[in-house]
């Protein structure tokens, strides 16, 4: 639990949070914007406005945290993290594993790395950090967003959980519920539900614990009536039932769950629970606008409706159902009854499909303007970005890992300037995290590294356009195989990945012009999973981590393979080491191994 409170990625879900919050205010004023411009229109129109901003708020988490982002530049510079940040990482990391890890498995590297983060510090005039001050960082205690964010979730839970309270409350209900014995019931609600244009089934009950009717369902719908409705008159039946087919003519209970969800997930929004209080109030107001459409008189149906009101029993109504007479909005739904010259027609699928195309239109490129999350100092995609200007080409090697692991688009454009970077092992790992983004702007600038000077660079570069699995890159797979014999294995496996036709047939000539018969793709280049040899030293990370220097390849290749399972971050390092090993399958089970030993994944284990 205390790695998952320090972790970065709960400060940067936190910054994701403040994002959509803020985003989810403008979407929310501008349906209360157009709310107000169509208050001439009918309530039906104005509850499709409410309804797919709240089914908006929904996916707006999603959008944002996938679609590129767009930035004001001069704002997302000032506020990039402190230099020291960068080289406090370095040393934190290396402080950490030095205790544990053999002198034998500390790489050359390694110390260079330490002493260049100690020199930049001193450069500075900073303190250096010692394994002490580490401790006592990792003790702190929480942190404000981590708070933040347990009570968040904490906060949903509790609303999704009463929610399944209620539906399972309202379901019990209907279980001990009876079909109504009067058969001119059973015909009347048939007949309306055609002339509403309801063509699956609904389900007539009558119940002794509801006091007003319910209506409840998606995939059958569910409408209980109380048992006082056996003395209600054949006008007041044809009112209710007009109005609870109304709900399932229109799909209001999926409606309702949706906004629901958002109700849980905006919690502490208030603006979220004042829209999804006015989507309910345009929700009652429409079903009653198609009773009153169809012929009604209004004060006769005001006059039935406040007498279903005055017969509800003291008590909630179950969030699992719509309740005909809701009292906190009597009032106003009896002034638009009774009001003369209104627009009572149903909303059209024409008028549905026009607020649904303008919703989208609004929340894709708003989800795209980066509002909160890349300006905040415990982001880590900005602390990466960052760590890739670094001077020390250990650091930028490390970023662009760490940038592959968030697999944020926004790392997409600072990693393929890593491509032209002038070390080697920069590019190599740049390439590499660029195929775990997956991400198309990435393909021209991996196509144009087939031709890099450094072999193992355009070994990654085929690589990682199989991961991303367009087929703009097959063509130039097969020029490059024409280009560089050794790039046979890894463009076969590459192909493989991208799939369909033409992938295909470019793979099939490949094994045609080598002379075998066309393999699984795990045979090909990775090989399968289950090495035995580095088995024994499953259990101690320090072992493996040197033995990824060992002079057999197969145990390299099977410590490598239980790192990755291990999930043992200590082991990066080496393991972006072992990307230069001499043997394919060893550096093929390193590239593994790396996207295994995903932080994101491990804090919250």
């Amino acid at each position: 639990m205390s790695q998952m409170l320090a972790s970065p990625y709960t400060v940067f879900a936190v910054n994701l949070a403040i994002d959509v919050l803020l985003k989810a205010t403008i979407v929310l004023a501008i349906a209360g914007l157009a709310s107000w411009y169509l208050r001439g229109a009918s309530a039906a129109m104005r509850h499709a406005v409410w309804s797919v901003a709240l089914g908006s708020l929904l996916i707006l988490p999603l959008l944002s945290a996938s679609l590129p982002a767009w930035r004001l530049e001069p704002l997302y510079v000032s506020v990039e993290v402190e230099a020291s940040a960068t080289s406090d990482d370095a040393v934190l990391y290396r402080g950490s594993a030095e205790d544990d890890v053999p002198a034998a498995a500390l790489r050359t590297s390694d110390a260079l790395q330490a002493s260049h983060a100690k020199a930049l510090r001193s450069e500075r005039g900073e303190a250096a950090v010692t394994p002490a001050r580490t401790a006592e960082r990792a003790s702190a205690g929480p942190s404000a967003a981590s708070i933040a964010l347990l009570i968040w979730v904490v906060g949903v839970l509790a609303l999704l959980a009463r929610l399944g309270f209620d539906t399972l409350r309202v379901h019990g209900i209907t279980r001990r519920a009876q079909e109504p014995r009067s058969t001119d019931v059973c015909a009347l609600a048939q007949e309306l539900a055609a002339s509403l244009g309801v063509r699956h089934r609904v389900r007539l009950l009558v119940s002794e614990e509801v006091a007003v009717p319910l209506t409840w369902g998606v995939r059958v719908p569910v409408v209980l009536l109380p048992q006082a409705m056996t003395t209600w008159s054949m006008e007041r039946k044809r009112i209710v039932l007009l109005h609870e087919l109304a709900h399932v003519a229109r799909f209001d209970y999926a409606v309702l769950l949706m906004v629901e969800v958002a109700c849980a997930i905006y919690w502490f929004n208030p603006l979220v629970w004042l829209a999804a209080r006015l989507n309910a109030l345009e929700r009652e107001r429409a079903c009653d606008d198609h009773a009153l459409h169809v012929g009604v008189r209004s004060d006769v149906y005001a006059t039935h409706l406040f007498e279903i009101a005055c017969a509800q029993v003291v008590g909630r109504t179950p969030r699992g159902a719509f309740a005909m007479a809701h009292p906190s909005s009597l009032a106003q739904r009896f002034r638009s009854i009774l009001a003369r010259g209104l627009d009572r027609a149903p909303i059209s699928q024409r008028q549905l499909l026009s607020a649904s195309l303008t919703a989208l239109a609004v929340a894709f490129p708003l989800a795209s303007v980066e509002m909160w999350g890349g300006m905040q100092e415990g982001d880590p995609v900005a602390m990466r970005v960052r760590e890739l200007q670094d001077d020390d080409p250990l650091i930028r090697r490390h970023a662009a890992w760490a940038l592959g692991e968030l697999e944020s688009t926004r790392g997409v454009r600072p990693l393929v300037e890593r491509l032209r970077d002038d070390d080697a092992d920069v590019r190599l790992v740049a390439a590499w995290a660029l195929g775990e983004i997956k991400d198309y702007m990435a393909i021209q600038p991996l196509i144009e590294r087939l031709e890099d000077e450094d072999p193992l660079v355009r070994e990654m570069a085929v690589l990682s356009l199989g991961e991303i699995e367009h087929p703009a890159a097959v063509s130039a797979l097969s020029e490059a195989l024409q280009q560089h014999e050794q790039l046979r294995e890894p463009v076969i496996w590459a192909l493989g990945e991208i799939g369909g036709r033409e992938a295909s047939a470019a793979r099939a000539a490949v094994f045609a012009e080598w002379g075998r018969n066309p393999w699984d793709n795990d045979e090909v280049w990775t090989g399968r999973l289950g090495s035995d040899a580095a088995r024994s030293l499953a259990r101690d990370a320090s072992a493996l981590i040197a033995a990824l220097r060992d002079d057999d390849p197969s145990m390299r290749r099977s410590a490598a393979e239980w790192l990755g399972i291990a999930g043992e971050e200590r082991a990066v390092d080496p393991l972006l080491d072992t990307l230069r090993d001499p043997e394919p399958p060893v550096r093929a089970m390193a590239i593994w191994a790396l996207d295994e030993i995903n932080p994101s994944r491990h804090h919250w284990r």
